[in-house]
C-alpha cells in the first residue's frame, strides 16, 4: 500500500530516559509508523537540563504559528504531565494527543488500556477514537490522574515492581512507611473542605484521584473511578497510633477493605485541604512543592486523547 505523504501533522514529544530506555530504543519504529499513517512528524526531545522542556517546546511553537493535528507523548506519567501543563497553557487542549506509555508504571494509560506496543499506539490514529476526559486543577497547576501528600509518596512510585504486584496499592506503600525510621510518627494535621463538610485529623497519606490504577496496581476503593463524570475519588487515611494499628489497617488493606475507622473515601469535584505545617505534595508522581493550603477541582473534559475503540463501547 502506498504511503500517504504528509496528510496529518503531528508533533513528537518524546522522554528518552523514562522508564527503562524503551522510548528510545522504540523511536525509529515508532516514526515509521506515523509515516505509514501519513504522518509529517516534527519531534523533539525533552532535555530539561538543555532547556528543552515540553512546556517551552509548546509555548514557542504556538507562538511561532505552527499548528499541528495531532500530538504525540512518547514517555512516562510524569511526561504526559508537563505535556496536559503545556497544552492547557497554551489553549492547545483541543488537539488530540496520541500518548505512546514507555514509563515504568503507565497507572494512566493503564487506566483507559492504551498500548504501549508503538505499533499498536499509532494505529489509534486511524482505529482509535478521541477520549475526552476530567483533569484535575492544583491550584495553578493541573494533573492527569492523582495529586497526593504523604511521608511516603516519594516511596510509592521507587517501590520494586515485585512489591507492588504482590502487596498491593496502599498496603505496600505503608510498608514503604515502615522502612523509613521517622515514617511511623509522621502525621499530617489536615483541615478538609468539601460539598459543605468540613472535617480535621491528623493523616498519613492523602490523594485526590481519577483512575483505577496507581502506582502500577489497582485498588479495590479506586475500582468504580470513571475518568469522564466530572468527579474525583479521594482516599485518606488517618494517622496510626502504634505499630499495631498499622498491621490492622495494612491486614485491611490486603482484603481490600477500606471501611475501616482508619480510612476515609468519598468522591467529589472541588475539595480544599489547609496544614498547619508546608506539606509536600506529588502530582502524578512528579514534585507537586511544599504547601500548608491547596484547591484541588474537577476540570471536566478538559483533554483529548486518543484511546482504543473499546474503551468507550
Amino acid at each position: 500500500m502506498e504511503i500517504r505523504i504528509g496528510d496529518r501533522k503531528l508533533l513528537l514529544l518524546y522522554n528518552a530516559s523514562a522508564g527503562t530506555g524503551v522510548a528510545r530504543r522504540n523511536l525509529y519504529q515508532l516514526i515509521t509508523q506515523l509515516a505509514e499513517k501519513g504522518c509529517e512528524t516534527v519531534a523533539y526531545p525533552i532535555l530539561p537540563k538543555r532547556g528543552l522542556t515540553t512546556e517551552r517546546i509548546v509555548e514557542t511553537l504556538k507562538e511561532r504559528g505552527q499548528h499541528f493535528d495531532y500530538i504525540a507523548c512518547c514517555g512516562g506519567d510524569g511526561t504526559l504531565n508537563h505535556l496536559v501543563n503545556a497544552l492547557m497553557q497554551a489553549g492547545w487542549n483541543e488537539i488530540p494527543v496520541l500518548y505512546v506509555p514507555t514509563g515504568t508504571t503507565n497507572d494512566f494509560a493503564r487506566s483507559l488500556h492504551i498500548p504501549g506496543d508503538p505499533a499498536r499506539s499509532a494505529a489509534l490514529l486511524d482505529h482509535g477514537q478521541a477520549f475526552c476526559y476530567d483533569i484535575g486543577q492544583f491550584e495553578n497547576r493541573y494533573f492527569n490522574y492523582v495529586a497526593a501528600f504523604g511521608a511516603f509518596t516519594a516511596v510509592s512510585y521507587e517501590t520494586d515492581q515485585n512489591m507492588k504486584n504482590a502487596i498491593g496499592y496502599a498496603a505496600y506503600i505503608l510498608t514503604g512507611v515502615l522502612s523509613a525510621s521517622d515514617s511511623l510518627m509522621s502525621r499530617i494535621h489536615m483541615r478538609i473542605e468539601h460539598d459543605g463538610i468540613i472535617e480535621e485529623d491528623a493523616y498519613l497519606f492523602g490523594a485526590v484521584s481519577n483512575t483505577t490504577s496507581v502506582a502500577g496496581i489497582k485498588s479495590p476503593a479506586l475500582s468504580k473511578a470513571e475518568m469522564d463524570d466530572g468527579m474525583f475519588e479521594v482516599i485518606l487515611i488517618k494517622a496510626p497510633d502504634d505499630l499495631n494499628d498499622v498491621r490492622e489497617i495494612l491486614q485491611s488493606l490486603a482484603q481490600g477493605n477500606t471501611e475501616g475507622g482508619y480510612f476515609r473515601v468519598f468522591r467529589t469535584d472541588e475539595v480544599r485541604f489547609a496544614a498547619d505545617q508546608e506539606v509536600s505534595w506529588t502530582l502524578d508522581g512528579e514534585n507537586g512543592g511544599e504547601i500548608e493550603s491547596a484547591v484541588v477541582r474537577v476540570v471536566p473534559k478538559a483533554v483529548r486523547i486518543l484511546v482504543p475503540d473499546r474503551r468507550l463501547s
